[in-house]
């Protein structure tokens, strides 16, 4: 993994989860979300802080200073689940 940024993302029965974006190392598989996991865990880190989903994306947005635009990715996630939740709603 090259760089990676966490974001909070909506969910119904507890009010927010943790999404992790993930940009790949070149050359290198991105990593699967039970092996970042585990790896963090190793590291130390409370299972509570643990990343619940992982995205993986090419670049990250920047804001106007060059920072990581987190704003954006949790909109993204809650875009993209938000899709998800309708379609499956259209199926059912």
């Amino acid at each position: 993994m090259q760089q990676a940024a966490v974001v909070p993302m909506p969910d119904p029965v507890l009010g927010e989860k943790i999404c992790a974006y993930v940009i790949a190392a070149p050359g290198r598989p991105a990593p699967r979300l039970p092996v970042l996991r585990a790896h963090l865990r190793a590291r130390g880190l409370a299972a509570y802080k643990l990343p619940d989903r992982v995205e993986v994306v090419a670049s990250f947005p920047l804001t106007g200073l060059n920072k990581v635009d987190k704003k954006a990715l949790a909109a993204r996630i809650a875009e993209r689940l938000a899709g998800a939740a309708a379609q499956d709603r259209g199926a059912a």
